[in-house]
């Protein structure tokens, strides 16, 4: 029996060595779901799958084993559970979809596992994630025998999904690293301002055009700081306020948020770029940055409470 290379053990995952730890085990893991037998039922069975296991098993192994591997984590033999953290106070279950593809073709959404399990960003799209709390909500509402309303529907989403996201996890998964400062690491995300026209960030009484008010403006501080549940900015100097702050991406309403009210997390913001709009209106481009210590744990909220009592309110 040959014995697997590195190199070999690398490639069938489909990485390499500049992979993070993480990286490495998400790959790990979408490959075995991918030819588990139960990932689509509707599937014919190939026996390929079971000796295609068994390498991503043996290639995760040796990456793991292997002294120049980054991989130091103790991990089971391969089981098809879904392994991710649970919030035990969760006011309730919910079901975990993961969509298979045949080269470009999507096949029907496939149900992996149901349980109180927080969202893991590398393993989980959040837009099936939004779907699960969604008819987690609707279930709910049903058991309630509560008469369905927009927001009514809209605030049980709101509280549900913020019992299955560990804010600081998830911001070290999606954010950019910028630097490592020991005991804490700078990450940096995109955000945009659409509410106030450029003018209120130019100096007043000058006369410049789009390319100078961008140099004028462009790596200017700004204050970051959450007001009615918004993220909103202002510049640092002079405390003028500029508007709240949208993200292209949902889901980091719900990791950016929630870290801005930490009083362990340092967030500053800067001006990137700002883009014509209609109307005098322009699109101010910001990169925020949050610098989170390493030892930061996230502590699981249970909005079980609030959830009840908005069921039973008529």
């Amino acid at each position: 029996m040959n014995t697997m290379t590195i190199k070999e053990a690398y490639k069938i995952l489909g990485v390499s060595k500049v992979n993070a730890d993480r990286e490495i085990k998400a790959k790990y893991k979408k490959l075995l779901i991918l030819y588990h037998p139960d990932s689509d039922p509707s599937r014919k069975r190939n026996p390929e799958d079971d000796d295609k296991i068994r390498q991503v098993i043996e290639a995760y192994k040796k990456i793991k084993e292997s002294a120049s591997g980054p991989l130091n984590d103790d991990h089971d033999t391969y089981e098809f559970t879904w392994d991710a953290f649970e919030n035990s106070k969760a006011f309730t279950a919910r079901n975990i979809y993961f969509q298979f593809r045949i080269y470009d073709e999507e096949l029907p959404l496939s149900k992996m596992a149901r349980g109180k399990f927080v969202w893991d960003p590398d393993m989980e799209d959040f837009p099936l994630f939004s779907k699960s709390v969604l008819e987690s909500c609707k279930q709910a509402i049903e058991d309630f025998n509560v008469i369905p309303t927009a927001e009514k529907i809209k605030n049980l989403f709101h509280l549900m999904l913020q019992e299955y996201v560990l804010p600081a996890d998830a911001a070290r998964k999606l954010g950019k690293l910028v630097e490592d400062k020991g005991d804490k690491e700078l990450f940096s995300f995109n955000g945009l301002i659409r509410e106030n026209p450029v003018n209120n960030i130019i100096k007043a009484g000058t006369n410049t055009s789009t390319t100078e008010s961008y140099a004028n403006s462009a790596n200017l501080p700004l204050n970051i700081f959450l007001k009615k549940d918004r993220a909103v900015v202002e510049e640092m100097v002079t405390g003028r306020m500029l508007g709240s702050v949208s993200f292209d991406e949902d889901e980091l309403y719900y990791v950016v948020l929630p870290l801005l009210e930490d009083p362990q997390v340092e967030a500053k913001a800067t001006i990137t770029r700002i883009d014509k709009g209609i109307r005098g209106k322009r699109s101010i481009h910001i990169e925020i940055t949050l610098l989170i210590p390493k030892n930061l744990k996230d502590i699981p909220v249970s909005n079980a409470n609030q959830i009840r009592q908005l069921l039973k309110e008529s």
